[in-house]
């Protein structure tokens, strides 16, 4: 019998943590004013979902985190709140279209993007941040802590100083490194920070959130019932019920809570998985016809467990199917990042790998066994 193995979770864990699925169980049958068989009310553990990712990601208010259908929703919710009509954006070239395609889109109210270059490593150089931003034109830095692409995690701290000094906000994607990276977003001073609940956090998909920063005021991306102020047309002005019209999801949510829970009291370590990512590396430079992204190299201690690899005669398309027969489920494809493999030069598809953390020495060498394998059937 073939092995299962998930080496997509930087698309999705596909996993979620011990008690996702009975607290979602529990969200499918609660009533919005009932403690059940004595417990908290939804009410209650709504507010204690939400102080638990108030402590996780650096917030001293709970109301100030909002329940939303994912990373996508909340970057869009934080574009169309957060960015002024006629304003000018910065961005990266390693942005995935969570992040881009919303700003793209804001050009119908006078939005404009620019797109700053990386290093060849993938890593944005913040002299050029501070040369850009230190022009005074922009109203917004939107960054993603870590790239899907490359797992090349960003000097987001060094950059929100920079922003900050500078008097330009941010926008942070969490997507990838949130629940695994420190972050601490009233340090950073962020505007907005958006999170999928379905990838490190273990969580349900169709469930995220998004992380209002102190002193912001955001305008209303959908209006409708809030439980509040019932006898007013206007959305109530306090947060979260400000940004969370209609009816919550409460499977999602008690999910995501559970997810929560487990991931503070099980916190992840990346010294182990980084170990066997930088031996995986080694091994596949060594092979003929591979190329590793980015092609200059870069010290594990700035990365996520994603690698990236182009192979020079056979399309990843065709690799990915290949590695999938062997029970190897990996991505093929431009990682849904629309400037980044032009940004690496390169003009088809990658394959990525994102192992778990927990990721056997027994899953790797299969992997390397398949790889191999892979290459020589189809070269």
């Amino acid at each position: 019998m073939l092995p299962q193995i998930n080496w997509n979770r930087a698309a999705t864990c596909a996993n979620p943590a011990p008690g996702v699925m009975e607290a979602m169980v529990t969200g499918l049958h609660v009533l919005p004013g009932d403690r059940g068989t004595g417990g908290q009310s939804a009410a209650e553990r709504f507010f204690a979902i939400r102080a638990r990712a108030a402590t996780m990601f650096g917030l001293n208010t709970p109301e100030r985190v909002i329940f939303t259908p994912g990373a996508t929703y909340g970057l869009n919710l934080a574009i169309h709140c957060g960015i002024a009509d006629h304003t000018q954006v910065l961005t990266t070239s390693f942005e995935h279209n969570s992040l881009l395609r919303p700003l793209h889109a804001a050009r119908h109210r006078g939005v404009s993007l620019v797109s700053l270059a990386s290093t060849p490593q993938g890593l944005l150089d913040l002299s050029a941040l501070q040369m850009e931003l230190g022009k005074g034109c922009y109203s917004t830095f939107a960054l993603s802590v870590a790239s899907n692409t490359l797992g090349i995690i960003q000097p987001y701290a060094q950059a929100c100083a920079i922003a900050r000094a500078c008097g330009v906000q941010v926008i942070l994607d969490l997507s990838q490194g949130g629940g695994v990276l420190p972050i601490h977003l009233d340090d950073l001073g962020v505007a907005y920070a958006a999170l999928a609940g379905h990838k490190n956090l273990r969580g349900p998909r169709g469930i995220g959130l998004l992380f209002v920063g102190e002193g912001q005021k955001p305008k209303s991306f959908l209006c409708g019932g809030t439980g509040s102020f019932s006898g007013e047309l206007e959305m109530p002005e306090a947060l979260p019920a400000h940004l969370e019209a209609g009816t919550s999801n409460y499977p999602g949510i008690y999910g995501l809570g559970a997810a929560l829970d487990w991931l503070a009291a099980n916190p992840p370590l990346l010294e182990p998985i980084r170990k066997k990512m930088a031996a995986l590396e080694i091994w596949c430079r060594q092979q003929k016809g591979w190329d590793v992204l980015p092609t200059a190299g870069l010290d594990w201690q700035q990365r996520l467990p994603i690698l990236a690899l182009h192979h020079q005669t056979i399309a990843a398309e065709i690799l990915a199917a290949f590695l999938a027969s062997a029970g190897v489920q990996v991505r093929a494809g431009s990682m849904c990042a629309a400037f980044a493999l032009p940004a690496l030069g390169i003009h088809d598809s990658i394959l990525r790998l994102s192992p778990p953390m927990d990721a056997s020495e027994a899953d790797f060498e299969y992997v390397r066994q398949t790889l191999s394998a892979a290459s020589n059937a189809l070269s």
